[in-house]
């Protein structure tokens, strides 16, 4: 189909959609207004009648007194005088009595009362700790050594060591002095004298020639 022809197409339903919608406004009756509208809310205009009512104030008019002259001034009743009042004598102020003082008795103070000076308080004394009682020393005990003998080089002690330790023996190098000049070769420590003085013939038969061993306390 052609482009135009649709587009004339398209235009024609428009214009019929829009006939539609707006002729049958166009050819509704409006309301006339005064008429009245069925079921509408604005009278007739024959209803719209207002009564306007002034009201009145009544001004009630004495009966005895005579009716107005026209034309004629009323003339205002003369102003009433006030009566004098007679003056008030003043009442003399009669003096006051003055009330009777009656005196207080003065208290003396009693003998022997003098305000004694006071004394500061007396400090209490806090309780001292009391102070930790001396540990005793522990009782020193003393150990026994085998001493086998002094080497002035450490190749040859270690040499004495090895050989009593082949025998079983507990053996313990000692360097003396500061820088180290010898080293002592010792046996133990034992706690008994007895115990220790026993290992030197064990020592003599492990290292024969090297001296007699002899005991010493350790340390």
């Amino acid at each position: 189909m052609d482009d135009g022809l649709k587009r004339r197409l398209i235009g024609a339903a428009v214009l019929v959609s829009l006939a539609v919608i707006f002729v049958p406004m166009l050819i509704e009756d409006e309301p006339v207004p005064g008429d009245g509208v069925p079921g509408g809310s604005i009278p007739p205009r024959e209803n719209l009648t207002f009564k306007s009512q002034v009201l009145k104030d009544e001004i009630a008019v004495p009966t005895d007194a005579p009716p107005p002259v026209a034309g004629a001034e009323t003339e205002a009743p003369p102003p009433q005088r006030p009566e004098p009042v007679p003056p008030v004598e003043p009442v003399a102020d009669e003096p006051a009595v003055p009330a009777p003082q009656v005196a207080s008795p003065a208290t003396e103070p009693a003998p022997g009362a003098a305000e004694k000076p006071k004394t500061p308080p007396t400090p209490v004394a806090k309780p001292t700790a009391p102070a930790p009682a001396p540990k005793a020393p522990a009782p020193k005990i003393t150990t026994w050594i085998v001493q086998v003998g002094n080497y002035s080089s450490r190749e040859k002690a270690d040499g004495v060591a090895r050989q009593l330790r082949g025998k079983g023996l507990e053996v313990f190098i000692e360097p003396i002095g500061t820088p180290a000049a010898q080293f002592r070769v010792a046996v133990g420590p034992e706690d008994d004298r007895k115990r220790a003085e026993a290992l030197i013939p064990r020592i003599e038969a492990a290292v024969p020639g090297s001296g007699k061993p002899f005991i010493r306390s350790y340390p």
